[in-house]
């Protein structure tokens, strides 16, 4: 079993799950397809209380693995990062001595 942290509408929750990426698709699917669902998850830390949750199309949820490779495909460097500038070059692009 795997674990998947889940943010639902801003708040973390947590799920055991057998296949993470079938877990992703089956997900996927039920929302591109436009049906709405509960899912039975965790919230909290320690002593976990489960909750049901409804998933469906303009609802807010992501989901990963905290303990596996990272799910992103494209690395997106975090907002005001500019990986183009040279590590001698200040935030502002004044030349740094």
């Amino acid at each position: 079993m795997s674990r998947m942290e889940i943010v639902y509408q801003g708040l973390p929750y947590s799920l055991a799950v057998s296949d993470p990426d079938a877990f992703r698709a089956e997900v996927l699917e039920s929302i591109s397809s436009g049906v709405y669902r509960w899912l039975e998850v965790d919230r909290g830390e320690g002593l976990l209380e489960p909750v049901t949750i409804l998933i469906g199309p303009g609802i807010g949820i992501a989901m990963g693995t905290p303990d596996g490779p990272s799910q992103d495909i494209h690395s997106v460097p975090p907002i005001g990062v500019d990986e183009t500038r040279d590590d001698d070059e200040s935030p502002d692009g004044l030349q740094v001595s």
